[in-house]
């Protein structure tokens, strides 16, 4: 099991289709702020009737709004293929750091993740969470089904890694809440899951084996078997493949259809679901399609894909962080007032939502401190980043983190880690590092690493677009006052 190639996917379908819904310009400062070619370009159809142009208008917008939810289900789904995982018990981790055959949106290669899934329709389940335990400390949230951050835990969490007992409560519970021994949290969805992060000193195998030792202490089970809680299951991912992206084509529909019928349904979505009634999603009906529909929905997701890509990486979904520079913060400036959910007193902002989604998974209730992110996809020069070339940036002296900085790439299209690489990323816990007499340090990024570089060097593939994230693990002030700076990605000549 693979992640999606860089490369064009051919349309099968019987229709060609024109582009419905312009992408967002990304600014005209050159030539080579062009928006790379993800899939085909599209030629007209004599073929399209009124209702095919409306089932493809909606199917786009359908799409974006359900990026989030379609993001958790392909996570869940692929964790339950490779490994049988399953809601309420199963835990799966990384003995070592995950690489890219873990195929997830912008994973990182610094810490071992942990995933465990919650199913609330049959009533409450608990989260068992240890204290932190020597020099290893758990940070993770607990999130509902569209990514939404419940609580966090761990040592910058509502805990303070004094560790706790979790109990995850459904919308409409109508039974006994047991608040007593427990932190309650009532959720607006029935299905949840946690990203839990042990933070290392390193990646030694020692380090490791302590972080395992600590996950093993984690538990999930059902309320119901509170006063004789079972044991989970840890499942160590190690050596298996795990393929958690979206796919852009008519399957996204009717996965959208079968999660829809298990999930809780809120007032804030019930005009969606009436035009996803005119596509045929309905809750409780059975979903049906046939080749020239799904001609049509392969084309509207993959376009509805290549505008949530554009407005990611554009600015007129993130301004520039610093001025007259590339880098852009992963999340718009008024993200105090949304808090992952993108819910303004005026509308739901599922644009924005949808793009940020497309390139992330998970959430972070206090983002910021703990840890916090940057985001380029385009040089100094304003070209789009591209596998062929080699590029370099010096990161300035001093970063002010308490823990660490990490500085990964992704495959632009999936936004997962770039496939069938060496490493995925540096960060300043790299055994080796190479920092200069000044104290800045020399990042090396391309197809191949010059020579004597190979630590400082981020690997890509040729001929496939990719973007990179900044991660400040334990962000001090001046990272959000601005006094250190980040310095542009410049294209070596």
């Amino acid at each position: 099991m693979r992640c999606q190639t860089n490369k064009s996917l051919l349309f099968a379908g019987t229709f060609v289709l024109t582009m419905a819904l312009g992408a967002p310009a990304l600014g005209q400062p050159g030539a080579g702020n062009a928006v790379p070619d993800i899939y085909p370009k599209r030629e007209a159809s004599a073929d399209m009737s009124q209702a095919d142009e409306a089932l493809h208008r909606r199917a786009v917008e359908t799409a974006i709004w359900a990026q989030p939810l379609l993001n958790f289900k392909a996570m869940y789904d692929s964790l339950n293929e490779a490994v049988g995982m399953a809601y309420n018990g199963d835990i799966v981790y990384h003995s070592e750091i995950q690489d890219w055959r873990r195929c997830l949106a912008t994973p990182n290669n610094t810490t071992p993740y942990v995933f465990f899934f919650w199913d609330l329709r049959d009533g409450p389940v608990v989260l068992d969470i240890p204290p932190t335990a020597g020099e290893i400390a758990l940070y993770g949230t607990m999130m509902d089904s569209w990514h939404r951050p419940i609580e966090e835990y761990g040592e910058r969490g509502e805990d303070r890694g004094r560790g706790g007992r979790y109990l995850m409560v459904p919308p409409d519970y109508a039974g006994h809440i047991p608040y007593s021994g427990f932190q309650v949290f009532r959720q607006d969805t029935y299905f949840g899951y946690t990203l839990m992060r042990p933070l290392v000193k390193d990646k030694s195998p020692e380090t490791l084996a302590a972080a395992v030792d600590l996950i093993k202490q984690v538990h999930v089970y059902p309320l119901s078997k509170a006063d004789n809680p079972p044991k989970s299951r840890h499942i160590d991912l190690k050596g298996i493949d795990v393929d958690g992206i979206v796919k852009w084509d008519a399957g996204l529909y009717r996965n959208l259809h079968e999660i829809l019928g298990q999930e809780y349904l809120e007032d804030k979505d019930l005009a969606m679901m009436g035009m996803l009634e005119a596509m045929g999603i309905s809750k409780g009906q059975e979903y049906k399609t046939d080749a020239r529909r799904d001609a049509i929905l392969d084309d509207a997701a993959r376009h509805a894909h290549e505008y949530m890509v554009v407005l990611y990486h554009g600015d007129q979904m993130i301004p520039p962080f610093y001025e007259g520079k590339k880098w852009g913060s992963i999340l718009p400036p008024d993200f105090g007032s949304h808090k992952f959910a993108f819910q303004y007193p005026s509308h739901l902002d599922y644009n924005r939502r949808g793009s940020l989604y497309y390139a992330i998974f998970s959430s972070i209730k206090h983002y910021g401190p703990g840890s916090f992110y940057l985001d380029v996809a385009q040089d100094a020069d304003g070209d789009w980043l591209f596998g062929s070339n080699t590029y370099k940036v010096t990161i300035p002296a001093d970063v002010p983190v308490d823990r660490f900085w990490a500085l990964t790439a992704y495959d632009l299209k999936t936004a997962a880690f770039i496939r069938e690489v060496s490493s995925q990323g540096v960060s300043s816990i790299d055994e080796g590092l190479e920092v200069n007499a000044d104290g800045t340090v020399d990042l090396y990024i391309g197809p191949k690493a010059p020579a004597g570089k190979e630590v400082n060097w981020i690997p890509t593939r040729e001929g496939e677009y990719f973007y990179m994230l900044f991660r400040f693990y334990g962000a001090r002030n001046e990272v959000f006052t601005k006094a250190w700076q980040l310095n542009d990605v410049v294209k070596d000549k």
